[in-house]
């Protein structure tokens, strides 16, 4: 059973985007989801940018990962990461870390992964979108 319109809904920690070597401290556990295009934080508030004594803060950038730019998926036990299950997205753009709580769910987001670049690789992403989207 798919989460349609997606093809997987789940929760990963992550760096915050503009600090992918922030300490752990500062690493957020937040949904991501999976489609045919690509993997993305979502964004819990919709809130536009506050104004703070004619100060405008900037709005919370949210990680995403466009399927044409991956280069590899991997696992990845690195002690620089929070604990659980590393997993480590290459990309043309240099790698993006994220950990999942356990390894199990690491495993369905390696294979959902995998399966959507393999179909982009093949030229085949709009057949996916069909079905999807459908």
């Amino acid at each position: 059973m798919l989460p349609l319109p997606y093809l997987k809904v789940g929760y990963l920690t992550a760096p915050p985007a503009d600090d992918p070597i922030a300490p752990h401290k500062h690493w957020e556990r937040s949904q991501f989801i999976l489609n045919h295009t690509e993997l993305q934080q979502v964004n819990d508030s919709e809130s536009a940018p506050v104004k703070v004594n004619a100060l405008v803060e900037k709005a919370k950038r949210f990680i995403k990962v466009d399927v044409a730019d991956i280069v590899s998926v991997s696992t990845c036990s690195d002690l620089t990461l929070p604990p659980g299950a590393g997993l480590c997205i290459n990309t043309t753009h240099g790698p993006v870390f994220l950990v999942a709580d356990t390894w199990e769910s690491l495993d369905g987001w390696l294979d959902a992964i995998r399966l959507v670049y393999t179909i982009f690789a093949r030229g085949k992403s709009d057949v996916l979108a069909g079905i999807v989207t459908g």
